[in-house]
C-alpha cells in the first residue's frame, strides 16, 4: 500500500470553471492498494462565499491497452457547515493516454445535481535540472446541468522542485473561464490565482 499526503495553499478556490472562494487551505490524503485507490481532499477557505468542502472518494484505474489506461470511480461532496444532508455523490470514468501530451478525458454524473460534465485535459513536465521540473496542462469541460449548461477552460503552469526521495515542492499560477457564472447568472466570469503545495509519500 502507498500513502500520500498534500498540504496546499491557493489564492482562490475555482472549481470547474466557478470560483468559489478566495483564500484558502487544502488537504488531501491519498492510498493505492494496486490498483484500486481511496482518498480524501478538503478545502477551508480563509476568505470567501462557501462553507468548507470535504471530498471523499474511490476508484480503481487499469490498462485497457497498449498506451491507453481507464480510470473509473466515484466521489462523495460533502458540506458539513451548510446544514443536514449536504452532499451530492458523482460517478466518473476516464481514459488517459500515455504521448507526450498525456491527453486524458473523462466523464462525470452528480447523481443529485442530475448533471453531466465532461472534462479533457493536456499536460507536460518539463525537465530544468535533476531536481525540477515545470509542468505546464490546461483544460475543456462541458456541464449539462439541470438548472444551467456552460463551457470552462484554464490552464495552468507549475515549477516543482524535489526535496528528497518522496517529498516535493511546487508553486505555479492558473487561468481559468467560464461561460457562465451561477452566482451572478452572468458571464463570462474570469479567475487568475496562485497555489502551492508540499507533498510526501510513504
Amino acid at each position: 500500500m502507498d500513502i500520500s499526503m498534500e498540504v496546499g495553499y491557493q489564492s482562490k478556490y475555482v472549481f470547474r470553471g466557478i470560483g468559489l472562494a478566495d483564500e484558502s487551505m487544502t488537504v488531501s490524503i491519498d492510498a493505492a492498494f494496486e490498483d484500486a485507490y481511496l482518498g480524501m481532499w478538503t478545502n477551508q477557505p480563509i476568505t470567501g462565499n462557501i462553507d468548507n468542502e470535504f471530498d471523499f472518494y474511490g476508484g480503481m484505474g487499469f490498462d485497457v491497452a497498449e498506451g491507453i489506461s481507464m480510470d473509473v470511480g466515484g466521489t462523495l461532496y460533502y458540506y458539513p457547515e451548510s446544514g443536514p444532508g449536504t452532499s451530492t455523490f458523482e460517478l466518473y470514468a476516464g481514459f488517459a493516454f500515455d504521448s507526450e501530451l498525456n491527453p486524458a478525458i473523462y466523464v462525470f454524473y452528480d447523481l443529485d445535481l442530475e448533471a453531466f460534465t465532461f472534462e479533457g485535459s493536456v499536460g507536460h513536465s518539463f525537465e530544468i535540472d535533476e531536481k525540477s521540473t515545470i509542468d505546464i496542462a490546461a483544460f475543456l469541460g462541458f456541464v449539462d446541468g439541470d438548472e444551467s449548461d456552460y463551457t470552462y477552460h484554464g490552464a495552468s503552469a507549475d515549477v516543482n522542485y524535489s526535496l528528497g526521495d518522496s517529498s516535493n515542492a511546487s508553486i505555479g499560477v492558473r487561468i481559468t473561464d467560464a461561460s457562465y457564472d451561477f452566482y451572478t447568472e452572468d458571464g463570462p466570469t474570469q479567475e487568475a490565482y496562485v497555489g502551492a503545495a508540499i507533498s510526501t509519500g510513504w
